[in-house]
């Protein structure tokens, strides 16, 4: 008489697989984000928020596409804020700014996303260095890059109990 297996041991079986492949994506995901590349030069969004100092001498955040209008108007009143780290909010953004030898880094994320740029300061103008964009598609290749690797142990796996019996 054949034994049929326990409905424990099939749960048991899937439970695993699936913390495996959360584990699999979360170090795909991390690996991913420590090597997402930067991109070097190239234009700055009008829309992307910077962290500057205001006419109050408050931080406050201006679009880029917004700048000279604030410096016409009056509320700009520098490019570097006066501190050399700060976080603030800017819509449902949050920005993270810090000082850097060659100039500044400004990190703006939400849920869903994080643009971090660096820039220099070169006669009263943001001059854009290297930028890094971080969005969902990291997150799919991390789910494809765990999926390949969740195979790869599967058939292992399979591989070995072939040869032991």
């Amino acid at each position: 008489m054949t034994q049929t297996p326990h409905p424990g041991d099939r749960f048991t079986g899937i439970f695993s697989a699936f913390m495996v492949f959360c584990v699999l994506v979360w170090l795909w995901g991390l690996g991913l984000y420590m090597l997402w590349p930067w991109q070097k030069g190239g234009e700055w969004l009008p829309e992307f928020p910077m962290v500057v100092q205001c006419r109050d001498g408050k931080i406050c955040a201006i679009p880029f596409g917004e700048l000279s209008t604030a410096r016409s108007d009056g509320r700009l009143e520098s490019l570097l804020p006066p501190e050399q780290t700060g976080e603030t909010a800017y819509e449902m953004i949050s920005l993270q700014w810090k000082r850097l030898p060659s100039g500044m880094e400004t990190k703006a994320s939400a849920w869903n996303f994080q643009t971090t740029v660096r820039y220099r300061i070169e006669d009263d103008q943001a001059i854009l260095v290297e930028y890094q964009e971080i969005n969902g598609k990291l997150f799919l290749v991390a789910l494809a890059g765990a999926a390949i690797s969740q195979l790869l142990l599967h058939l292992r796996r399979r591989k070995r109990k072939a040869e032991a019996s």
